[in-house]
């Protein structure tokens, strides 16, 4: 005889109860992660459709060209004592009048605008005149006044979805027209706080 009572052994009853709070088997993490990667897959593709993938959308009105030819006579007497000649100066305007429209979701900012004119072998990069001296060329030149329309300002700001037309007065000094009509290109550029520049070809 064993001398059982019926009942089971300590060890026995310790044992069961272990097994009882043992965790259950993992399962494999693999479903886990591949349902993670769909979801980012999903989010990006979300993103891409639903953002714009341009920050503004440039067009070029119209484009008028005013190359005055100025001579300077100096002083008759002047002429007389130290043998000085009639000087001249010529110089190029180019009045571009754009549209933009903004297409983020979020306001941008103009900083500045350049012009490029390649010429040959050469290019050309014009000087912006800022709107606060139009008057002054304007009094000088009045062939410009009915080219100039509302101008584009440093700092002007587009709300999203705005669009902004206005004119730029770009100087080329020294040049002529001829230089204009044998060009090989003309670039606009119009830079942004914070974002890319917009640029477009003149006609």
């Amino acid at each position: 005889m064993d001398g059982s009572d019926g009942r089971q052994p300590r060890y026995a009853l310790d044992m069961a109860y272990d097994l009882k709070l043992a965790p259950e088997p993992e399962h494999g993490v693999m479903p886990a992660i591949s349902i993670s990667v769909l979801i980012l897959i999903v989010v990006a593709v979300v993103v891409f459709l639903v953002n714009p993938r341009e920050t503004a959308v440039l067009k070029v009105d119209k484009v008028n060209v005013f190359a005055p030819h100025t001579d300077f006579k100096p002083d008759k007497k002047a002429m007389k004592e130290v043998g000085l000649a009639n000087t001249g100066e010529d110089d190029l305007y180019v009045v571009a009048t754009v549209s933009m429209t903004n297409k983020l979701r979020l306001p941008i900012f103009i900083t500045d605008t350049t012009l490029t004119l390649t010429t040959g072998n050469s290019a050309e990069e014009a000087t912006a005149v800022s709107p606060q001296y139009y008057q002054r060329i304007e009094s000088s030149f009045p062939s410009l006044t009915p080219m100039l329309g509302p101008p584009i300002y440093q700092g002007d700001e587009l709300a999203p979805g705005a669009t902004h037309t206005g004119s730029m007065l770009m100087l080329f000094p020294g040049l002529t027209a001829d230089a204009w009509n044998h060009r090989k290109s003309a670039v606009l550029t119009i830079n942004l706080r914070n974002q890319a520049p917009q640029t477009i070809v003149l006609p």
